[in-house]
């Protein structure tokens, strides 16, 4: 279908712009050179695009990082950047941004959607992880693309490259949005109360990976979101000599351990699965101090809403119960949250329909069990909530290490062939 387009260096193009992500990964709010790359990608295209505070609604950023954080991180930024100006305009986590292809010909409304961060976790330096090998491993500490992201942000640069060659063909319009802040489930909610796409006829995404398929393989819906709830927990105790007089302290870190272990005894439920970590626990000054502060990074996720929030007040009350025990504190930070969700049928078959036409994808899976939480359930349910209808797709590949793994890396030939789903997909749905 895209006879118009040069495929090699199409797809060689966005390769390179996917490694450069990868390079120069970023935390949730703090995606600001990558925010900025995807922008004079766009702006190259003659598109005019939305970035900064007028694209959030800031009451609904959730799990900011403190202010020092967001100033080291956009300063850092800034000196990796070639378009400084951009960076300006993101200054305090207002990273992402839209933009809107139209088309010739009248239409419906389609929304894609793309995430852009990168998780906590240092790449591994191994010869053998193709990154490092090929030499465009993470620059930046503790962080790493190791889900997929920096595939996703290339392949929204691909759709509209290619929408921007075939307008003449396109009905009604595509809004793509860039959206910072998956991991920890934050930032849709702001783009969903920001309204972005809170009116499209039909709205996708997608995700690479998850599971092992061969590339060619391709789902046109996705089941099994789980619902999550995200926050902290902060213990506060007394210090004290912990050789002198231990019995005038307060143990936050006892207190903090305690909860931590109940929280991991939670009885599981009859209804549907469950899930429950605490990521990190931070505490502590020296050893013969008995410690006063203690932090809890705490996550949990069930079946339906009715699951997660038997395992959100579950874990709430053991944090209760054990800051009473060590006579502590305690106080819970809101993190972020989505929901489950469910596609929509008739869109899923029109999806099968088309993907089946797509150049490199040679098998076309009706649906595929998710089985885990996706931020983009928010801005889905806000969709369907106003009339229009939703899918997920999956894009396979073969998964060299899980998700979230210091070895994990992607098969580049997905984004290729994520881009030209996307595209055909806002090629064709008008035409029923």
């Amino acid at each position: 279908m895209f006879e118009r387009i040069n495929k090699d260096v199409f797809e060689q193009g966005l390769i390179e712009l996917r490694r450069e992500f990868h390079r120069y990964p970023e935390l949730c709010w703090t995606e600001f050179r990558t925010t900025a790359r995807i922008i004079e990608e766009l702006e190259k295209l003659g598109l005019t695009v939305q970035y900064g505070s007028s694209i959030h609604t800031k009451e609904k950023m959730f799990g900011l990082p403190d202010s020092q954080v967001l100033e080291n991180c956009w300063q850092q930024a800034k000196a990796k950047s070639t378009r400084p100006d951009l960076i300006d305009a993101m200054r305090g986590g207002y990273t992402g941004c839209l933009t809107v292809i139209e088309g010739a010909l009248p239409g419906p409304t389609i929304g894609i959607r793309l995430d852009i961060d990168c998780n906590e976790l240092q790449e591994s330096d191994d010869q053998k992880h193709r990154p490092v090998a090929e030499g465009f491993s993470s620059e930046h500490s503790t962080c790493m693309h190791a889900c997929g992201h920096d595939a996703h942000a290339a392949i929204g640069v691909g759709v509209a490259q290619l929408l921007c060659v075939y307008r003449d063909r396109l009905r009604g319009k595509v809004i793509l949005g860039f959206q910072p802040c998956e991991e920890g489930l934050r930032g849709a909610a702001s783009f969903t109360a920001a309204k972005h796409f809170s009116l499209c006829d039909y709205f996708f995404s997608a995700h690479v990976g998850l599971k092992n398929l061969r590339v060619g393989t391709v789902a046109a819906s996705a089941h099994g979101f789980l619902d999550s709830t995200k926050f902290d927990v902060t213990f506060k105790g007394v210090p004290a000599h912990s050789g002198i007089s231990p019995e005038e302290g307060k143990n936050a870190l006892a207190t903090a351990a305690t909860a931590v272990l109940n929280m991991l005894a939670i009885p599981r439920h009859q209804e549907g699965a469950t899930r429950i970590n605490i990521g990190s626990l931070h505490s502590g000054t020296a050893r013969n101090v008995i410690p006063s502060d203690a932090t809890l990074v705490v996550e949990t996720r069930g079946a339906t809403t009715a699951i997660n929030e038997y395992m959100e007040t579950s874990a709430k009350r053991i944090c209760r119960a054990a800051a009473d025990m060590y006579g502590c504190s305690y106080t819970t930070r809101f993190m972020g949250a989505a929901s489950s969700i469910e596609c929509d049928p008739p869109l899923i078959r029109r999806t099968a329909e088309i993907l089946a036409q797509v150049d490199g994808v040679d098998e076309v899976l009706f649906d595929f069990n998710f089985g885990a939480c996706e931020d983009v359930t928010t801005i889905m349910r806000d969709v369907k909530d106003n009339g229009g209808q939703v899918t997920e797709l999956i894009i396979g590949m073969p998964l060299v290490a899980p998700h979230h793994n210091n070895y994990f890396d992607i098969d580049e030939r997905v984004i290729g062939i994520g881009s030209r789903c996307f595209a055909q997909i806002a090629l064709m749905i008008g035409d029923e």
